[in-house]
């Protein structure tokens, strides 16, 4: 059941974190919040967040407690969703899940002082964005800051959407408010609303005459706040943030990440910008995959919070404003960070709400996937500004040097994966014109030994250069990285059961049924055997009763299929010592991702089947008749070699009874 919000769940005597906060999610309204979902029987369909389609195959069953894709298998509860969404430990998930649906977790090691704190600065925030609200839309102290906003072309429910505030020409405005009034001075000092007045006696409002833009966590809550001046305002500072709190780390934070992470897990891509006023605007015109990083350099820290949602992030620069020091910091965390980093300018020093008025939001979609990576940019760049044509050679010259000596810097700022280098050197190579060795060797680290000359850089192939130092014999590198064969195990080479071609008159029968699954089209079908065994599982994990009659025919020893064999393995286990695992809480209990990801796909797969009874009794009937078959043929054998032998010691007759004892059991 749903908590309410507002009130905090206790903690029941032997309940853990984990069960408590699956037990209080509302699965469908989590993942709503992501995908666009539809009801269809007794479950809930919609666009996979995880991968590319366009016909829904994402699956959300909240009486089960799971979620499945039919198209790429992504599956699980409510904390995998969470942790497949923002790229996020378990640990993380847990907690922004409790938060979420305020759930009082068992402690984990952090002491009630700190929980307490945190807490407190969380509750000041709130109230500071709210009394800023506030003001915006009193008839009187708001009224020069809504005109200048209606005039700048920002409608009332995107200030909404942003919860767009003002702070009062005053001094201590914020300080007297009687809802503030709660929160002790220290508290609000350590929130960064309030100042230390010169000399350590009394304090002062941080924000004063400034439009508020509340800062939010990727969770949604307010920790800490943006400034912008109000039009005529004297102050020299146009935009102010909040110190570092507990709570706020600017080199940490992003702005509008809460709203922007959905349109940003759908299109893998995310676009930074330069101030609040431009995220704003952007998301009102509908490029909500829009974010600002507060009036500092990209970080490293900015970058691991962005790559769980993005696969590719692009700075979006107005007209030719990309300075040398922001190219040169994005191409140094292009070559550092595993992650695509992109850059873009708009034309003709155009605003982003600009170019979206004027272009729409496919040209803003088309101009972020077309955007050059940091690499190519800074070389057009470098080439612009120091060649005037294509014959100077001393421009050509110059232009190479400083852009090798960029290069070096950048790859100074840390380690670099030696496959995503080798790949560089050779796009380097194509832009200089320098030969891919001697790139290796004016990179190579200091004491590091040339490779020996035996062997032939990789970087030969466009593409595919090796490391500096690390040169590779030919024929070793393959396109995309360094291919591992699957492992295959030995016994499946002995099972030949498990990919043979059905015989008989039953297997015709059973094969026939199998008929074509669309969601899984162009795919080469499972083999009778394979199928009749995913049912017996699939089935069973519906109707756990069933097993105590199953287990007495088929054994968890006989699934051939490697995929779920595990499972089974688990399953008859759990079954035998714990008793009978109803399906939403099995879900919870698993621990391990791959059992739990088959569990999933199995249960999917029967779900919709008319008759899951009669299902199970043709797959059981169906893996009997083929071990009966198997056991037949065995004997045959045996019979066979007896007689060549001549033997005389009763393995010939004993033989031909199981045989018969076979036949009459067939017959039966």
């Amino acid at each position: 059941m749903m908590a309410a919000h507002g009130q905090q769940q206790s903690s029941p005597g032997g309940l853990d974190g984990k069960t408590l906060v699956l037990q209080a999610v509302d699965l469908v309204q989590l993942i709503g919040q992501t995908v666009a979902l539809k009801k269809r029987g007794l479950s809930w369909i919609g666009l996979c967040p995880f991968h590319t389609e366009k016909t829904p195959s994402f699956h959300v069953h909240p009486d089960r407690g799971y979620f499945h894709c039919f198209g790429c298998k992504a599956s699980g509860n409510a904390i995998d969703f969470v942790i497949k969404r923002d790229r996020v430990e378990f640990r993380d998930a847990l907690h922004q899940l409790a938060q979420q649906y305020n759930v009082d977790l068992p402690k984990l090691g952090v002491s009630r002082e700190a929980t307490g704190l945190k807490q407190a600065l969380l509750d000041a925030c709130s109230s500071a964005a709210a009394y800023f609200e506030q003001n915006l839309q009193h008839p009187q102290i708001g009224n020069a800051a809504r005109e200048y906003l209606h005039k700048r072309g920002f409608s009332d429910e995107t200030l909404r959407k942003f919860r767009v505030g003002v702070a009062i020409d005053g001094w201590d405005g914020m300080l007297k408010h009687p809802s503030m009034q709660k929160f002790t001075p220290e508290i609000l000092l350590q929130a960064g609303l309030l100042k230390q007045r010169d000399g350590g006696n009394g304090v002062y409002d941080t924000f004063r005459d400034r439009l508020m833009f509340p800062i939010r966590d990727d969770g949604g809550r307010v920790i800490a706040f943006g400034g912008r001046v109000m039009p005529g305002s004297d102050n020299p500072a146009k935009y102010l943030n909040s110190p570092e709190t507990p709570l706020f780390s600017k080199s940490r934070i992003a702005y509008g990440l809460d709203l922007a992470r959905q349109r940003i897990v759908e299109t893998k891509t995310v676009a930074i910008v330069e101030g609040y006023t431009d995220v704003v605007m952007a998301h009102q015109f509908g490029a909500s995959n829009v974010v600002s990083v507060l009036g500092t350099a990209l970080t490293e820290s900015h970058v691991t919070v962005l790559r769980r949602f993005a696969d590719k992030i692009v700075l979006l620069f107005d007209g030719d404003a990309a300075g040398d020091m922001a190219v040169d910091r994005a191409l140094q965390l292009f070559l550092t960070q595993p992650i695509e980093i992109g850059i873009a300018t708009l034309p003709g020093g155009m605003d982003p709400d600009e170019y979206l008025l004027e272009h729409g939001h496919e040209a803003f979609d088309s101009m972020l996937t077309n955007s050059e990576d940091a690499l190519s940019f800074q070389w057009r760049q470098l080439f612009r500004q120091l060649v005037e044509n294509e014959n100077d050679l001393t421009g050509r010259t110059k232009a190479v040097e400083t852009y090798l000596e960029r290069l070096s810097a950048a790859r100074a700022g840390g380690p670099v994966d030696p496959i995503r280098w080798g790949g560089i050197l050779a796009r380097v190579s194509k832009f200089t014109q320098i030969p891919v060795e001697d790139l290796n060797r004016r990179f190579r680290p200091k004491g590091r030994p040339a490779a020996p000359p035996s062997h032939r850089s990789a970087g030969d192939a466009p593409g595919a250069s090796a490391a500096p130092g690390q040169d590779r014999p030919a024929g070793e590198y393959k396109p995309g990285g360094f291919v591992k064969r699957p492992w295959v195990p030995k016994a499946q080479w002995k099972r030949g059961q498990a990919t043979e071609k059905p015989r008989g008159p039953f297997r015709s029968e059973y094969v026939a049924q199998m008929g074509e699954n669309p969601e899984t089209a162009g795919v080469s079908p499972p083999s009778a055997r394979m199928k009749a065994e995913r049912e017996i599982l699939g089935v069973l994990l519906h109707l756990p009763g069933e097993w105590t009659n199953v287990q007495q025919v088929i054994d968890n020893t006989e699934f051939t299929d490697e995929q779920i064999r595990p499972l089974a393995d688990w399953y008859w286990d759990y079954q035998r010592h714990e008793g009978q695992p109803v399906l939403e809480e099995l879900v919870a209990i698993l621990e391990d991702d791959q059992l739990k990801s088959v569990a999933i796909e199995l249960a999917s797969e029967v779900e919709l089947m008319n008759n899951l009874h009669q299902t199970l009794a043709k797959a059981v009937h169906f893996v009997r008749q083929e071990k009966q078959q198997q056991e037949h043929t065995k004997l045959l054998s045996t019979l066979r070699r007896s007689t060549n032998d001549a033997r005389d010691d009763g393995s010939e007759v004993d033989a031909l009874r199981r045989l018969t004892e076979a036949g009459i059991a067939r017959s039966k």
